[in-house]
């Protein structure tokens, strides 16, 4: 999806995957795009982002899965390229993004669980403002906060009809990335945001939302394959 000087998108395997039903809005502090995406249970998979036009501002680029705040990156002034993201990380370690199947329970204690809102959703969002050096922090974390933990439990069957899938997280990898010297002050320009809805491509097709694939008839094939067995 393309808005605006940036564009963004979801690959598997490095391919990126097609988009359904996009719909564009804007409000005074946001411009946002939304799209569905098919999801494969079991993939490890990547979001994209390009700048493709300079900024006269910094930036700071945000990917949000199944509402979980990944990582914030920061970009520097008249900065253009392409920023594949594709892990939950911190200074430490870092745990791959990948989809997973969903776990539905009847228990009714789930159900006004909010944490479950935001599954079924990758967001990336980009920010603009002053890009400046950061103040000096002494780092104070000690080796508890060395992890990665984060809630993956099972999600009531009512809150998530359409959702077949959700964000799971691979094994802990060593990860080593220093903070960056400099942050971005936020001005009052709007954000614009990329928002990927995602589900199995059945649910999609049986909402009408991607289309059906096409499925030669028998006699199609047979042909196919006479053709080609008399070349």
């Amino acid at each position: 999806m393309i808005l605006g000087d940036f564009s963004a998108c979801i690959f598997i395997d490095d391919e990126e995957l097609p988009e359904y039903d996009v719909v564009v809005s804007s409000t005074p502090t946001e411009n946002r795009i939304t799209c569905w995406i098919a999801s494969v249970e079991g993939k490890k998979f990547g979001v994209r982002s390009k700048f493709l036009a300079p900024q006269t501002s910094g930036s700071v680029t945000t990917v949000i899965v199944d509402g979980i705040g990944c990582h914030s990156y920061i970009t520097r002034p008249n900065c253009v390229g392409t920023f594949d993201y594709t892990s939950l990380t911190n200074a430490y370690v870092k745990r791959d993004f990948m989809f997973s199947k969903i776990e539905l329970t009847d228990d009714d204690s789930l159900l006004d669980d909010r944490t479950s809102n935001d599954i079924g959703q990758i967001v990336l969002e980009v920010a603009h403002g002053k890009y400046t050096l950061r103040e000096q922090v002494v780092d104070s974390r000690n080796v508890i906060d060395r992890t990665l933990r984060v809630r993956e439990g099972k999600v009531h069957e009512r809150s998530k009809k359409a959702c077949s899938h959700r964000i799971a997280f691979g094994e802990e990898v060593p990860h080593h990335e220093p903070a960056s010297a400099f942050t971005v002050i936020r001005d009052n320009s709007p954000k614009t945001i990329f928002v990927f809805k995602y589900t199995h491509l059945d649910v999609l097709q049986a909402m009408g939302v991607a289309p059906h694939t096409p499925i030669k008839a028998e006699t199609e094939i047979e042909a196919e394959d006479h053709n080609y067995g008399g070349y």
